[in-house]
């Protein structure tokens, strides 16, 4: 039994190394070894997707519109449409900081232009909480008749630079690559 597999291996032997690969009875005596198979082709690689991110992008909002009559810090009726629309924004991006900023127009000092922009500013401050905004949101200031927007020549030119502008920031989702 030992003699028959000796034999048995050595012609194996004989047949791998005539080129009959892993399978030594594929190969007939006197017949040329078959050709290797050729390797299979590998497949294309999936296309990459672009990495995709979202942020939060900080995007300014400037409030206009909001206007006083000459010597006043009384919200007249047009303004309150706007301090509306304001008080809706507010809660509707409840993280947004709202910088209320209250300016005059150039008649009479400068200190009492200062005083009496600050309380424009407070008067709108003060409308925004009476209708739900937390008075932590609203930082005021008075910018006396710096700043213009128009001409102090006219009374049209005055009473738009008799304003507050209410300056916030909102967070947007920003898909980027």
């Amino acid at each position: 039994m030992k003699k028959i597999y000796q034999q048995t291996l050595a012609v194996a032997v004989i047949l791998a190394a005539a080129g009959c690969g892993t399978n030594p009875f594929a190969c007939a005596p006197g017949m040329p070894p078959a050709a290797p198979a050729a390797p299979a082709a590998k497949p294309a690689p999936a296309p990459i997707a672009p990495v995709q991110h979202t942020v939060l992008e900080s995007k300014p909002i400037t409030i206009t519109g909001i206007n006083f009559q000459t010597n006043s810090s009384q919200l007249i009726s047009h303004d309150i449409a706007v301090l509306d629309q304001v008080a809706d924004f507010a809660h509707k991006h409840a993280d947004a900081m709202l910088d209320v900023n209250g300016y005059c127009s150039k008649t009479g000092s400068f200190a009492y232009n200062q005083k009496l922009s600050e309380q424009r500013a407070q008067s709108v401050a003060g409308y925004l909480e009476a209708h739900g905004v937390n008075a932590s949101r609203i930082v005021t200031k008075g910018h006396s008749y710096l700043d213009p927007v128009a001409s102090n020549a006219t009374a049209k030119g005055r009473f738009m630079n008799q304003r507050v502008e209410i300056n916030s920031s909102i967070k947007v989702r920003k898909t980027v690559q």
